[in-house]
């Protein structure tokens, strides 16, 4: 028997094997496909190995602006076979890297199905039983299917296709404007598709603080990626391959070539032997968790997407962390109102904490200041004016409410403010930190000597 089993070797799961077996403890990962799971192979770094390429057409598409010419005009374009073969290359070598870690900390890894048994057992396709002392679920998630949609996995496809396309769409309309629709559209708008994004909400990413969200769609609309916002989709017709006619809410109807399907994630707790195993489930089919991870059966965990508190891989993985040293006893702390997040668009976008318009909605009374990467040198010199830092305080001006950045870095850039955020410290270990000139950062200093007015480049 195996002190801890885990279901599930995502950012969640295999970050626990790794804790755990720091410890001293024997740890068994059953993973179906491949270590580092949606994330590693489906998500967060395909699409980054993508986007990369897609930020350096970007660059390349505007290199007048650096004094760049050619004899010839160039016609930039991406190469998709290629570009999925590098892809390929970067994942393959981080499953590697994750199963040799593994390997040499003696985590045994099953690649099987598997299915909670009991609440010390999980049942592999062969039928044969890993028994553990302790079970950690971290079975995540897939893209949400709904049948109006008519997924067929090549006209309408969901992110798992669009990370292996052969050839580039003409004409894509992403359904949904949140973190993987955005993203996708920003992708292929710089590859040269034209791209149209509907979204149900006012704003894209309404997720966001909205300022953030409005300057993302004014950079989108600058860009050429259409937009309908306050629209639904009522119907989507596969006509014939290549040809897709959606109807909306608006009474009007486009044709596509492809139609990709972002409309979020639904999580993996069905058919596990979740609920035949005592472990409860919340109305919506999370998991229900403690401040600890554990669920309602007492040695059983769960971390990641199906827990429902953000489905990220960072707090899959914190949360992995925290089941482990509640194992161990040795408690880990969650803070979810200090768990970053990023979206990968061009510009970056990146939060922790609060929105204004949540603070002005629930009538928290707070400061803010707000301070545009156009007044900074460093900015100026690599063309990434656009976008802001916005920070938000509690009155006095001294604890982190919430912090919000859009511009070129905008992810490397938030990690200062979730420091401090989550430490609990006051904004003056910033104010009193040097920033090196000329970089980025100094927009982040200057936001916060804002608070109190004591920005020197803004009024």
């Amino acid at each position: 028997m195996y002190d801890v089993v885990i279901l599930g070797g995502g950012p969640g799961g295999y970050v626990a094997g790794i804790r755990a077996a720091q410890y001293g403890l024997s740890v068994a990962i059953i993973e179906k496909d491949k270590v580092g799971g949606t994330c590693l192979n489906r998500g967060c770094i395909p699409t980054k190995a993508m986007l990369s390429s897609a930020e350096l057409i970007h660059k390349m598409r505007h290199k007048e602006e650096f004094a760049i010419v050619s004899e010839n005009d160039m016609d930039i374009k991406i190469d998709m076979v290629k570009l999925i073969e590098r892809k390929n290359r970067i994942v393959d070598e981080l499953v590697g890297g994750i199963e040799k870690l593994c390997k040499g900390r003696k985590i045994e890894i099953f690649s099987s199905h598997g299915v909670l048994e009991s609440k010390n057992s999980v049942k592999l396709s062969d039928g044969s039983l890993v028994e553990g002392k302790n079970i950690i679920l971290a079975t995540g998630s897939e893209p949400l299917n709904l049948p109006f949609l008519n997924i067929d996995g090549k006209n309408v496809i969901t992110s798992n296709e669009a990370l292996n396309l052969e050839s580039l769409p003409k004409n894509i309309l992403v359904i949904g404007g949140g973190v993987v629709g955005v993203e996708f559209a920003s992708m292929f708008k710089d590859f040269g598709s034209s791209v149209t994004i509907v979204e149900m909400m006012k704003y894209l990413v309404p997720v966001e603080d909205n300022q953030v969200s409005r300057t993302l769609q004014t950079s989108f609309k600058k860009r050429g990626i259409s937009l309908k916002l306050k629209t639904k989709v009522e119907k989507v017709d596969i006509v014939k391959d290549g040809e897709v006619e959606v109807s909306f809410s608006d009474g009007t109807k486009e044709v596509y070539d492809k139609v990709l399907a972002a409309l979020g994630r639904s999580v993996n707790t069905k058919d596990l032997g979740y609920i035949e195993n005592g472990v409860e489930l919340d109305e919506r089919g999370f998991v229900k968790i403690d401040d600890a991870m554990k669920t309602s059966v007492d040695n059983i965990y769960a971390i990641g997407d199906i827990t429902g508190k953000m489905l990220l891989a960072h707090t899959a993985s914190t949360q992995g962390l925290a089941a482990i040293g509640d194992i161990v006893g040795k408690p880990v702390k969650v803070d979810y109102d200090s768990m970053p997040s990023a979206v990968f668009t061009t510009p970056e976008i990146s939060s922790v904490g609060k929105r204004e318009n949540e603070l002005k909605a629930d009538k928290v009374p707070y400061k803010v200041s707000r301070f545009s990467f156009a007044a900074i040198g460093k900015a100026k010199a690599m063309g990434e004016e656009e976008g802001f830092v916005k920070l938000l305080t509690d009155p006095e001006g001294e604890k982190i409410l919430g912090a919000h950045i859009i511009g070129a870095h905008a992810s490397d850039l938030l990690s200062e403010y979730t420091l401090v955020k989550n430490s609990n410290l006051a904004i003056d270990v910033i104010t009193n930190t040097v920033h090196s000139h000329p970089t980025l950062s100094e927009a982040v200093h200057e936001a916060t000597e804002g608070i109190h007015k004591m920005s020197i480049h803004s009024m």
